[in-house]
């Protein structure tokens, strides 16, 4: 009897606990006004960098994270046999990134294989305690990205990129905000 009291208890408590994360709304909406993340973000960003977020191996070779994709788009290129990856890679480093205060966003650049479900324009918003920067395309997609950080000057944000041939990539796109 004792054990199905306790097996009853625990499992009580579990859904108790699941239902307690589940009613709580994570995606509410900050207010723009006087929020200091919001004012960091509005505005124009260039591209920097976009790095691999994780320690990976490609064609033998151990790559360790935060190493530049930029850098490395030839040899993905040559050891994919894909020199498309490598020019799709490339055609994002010089990125330009605006963030409007009325909540509208615009991509100068490539965005295809970074961004494409956000495409070069449409709304923005912080969500998930502005942890989350969200980008929404004109046709409604929503392409959400982890701040990993942000200073007055400094984005980095985290992508998931799928690599044709190689799958989905782990990766930081790391901006500078321009004056």
């Amino acid at each position: 009897m004792k054990k199905n009291t306790f097996t009853f208890l625990s499992l009580a408590s579990l859904l108790l606990l699941l239902a307690m994360v589940i009613s709580c709304k994570k995606d509410h909406e900050v207010k723009k006004e006087n929020n200091e993340k919001y004012q960091w973000i509005a505005g124009t960003w260039k591209q920097q960098d976009l790095q691999l977020g994780v320690t990976a191996e490609l064609g033998g070779q151990t790559i360790p994270e935060g190493t530049s994709m930029i850098a490395l788009a030839p040899l993905i290129g040559q050891a994919l046999g894909s020199p498309e990856i490598a020019q799709a890679i490339l055609c994002t480093k010089d990125n330009t990134y605006t963030f409007n205060s009325d909540s509208t966003f615009s991509i100068t650049g490539c965005t295809t294989l970074i961004l494409p479900n956000a495409g070069n324009s449409g709304k923005w918003k912080l969500t998930v305690f502005q942890a989350v920067l969200q980008l929404t395309s004109q046709d409604g997609n929503n392409d959400p990205h982890w701040i990993n950080d942000i200073t007055d000057s400094t984005l980095n944000l985290s992508l998931t990129v799928h690599i044709p041939g190689v799958g989905d990539a782990p990766l930081n796109l790391l901006l500078e905000k321009q004056p």
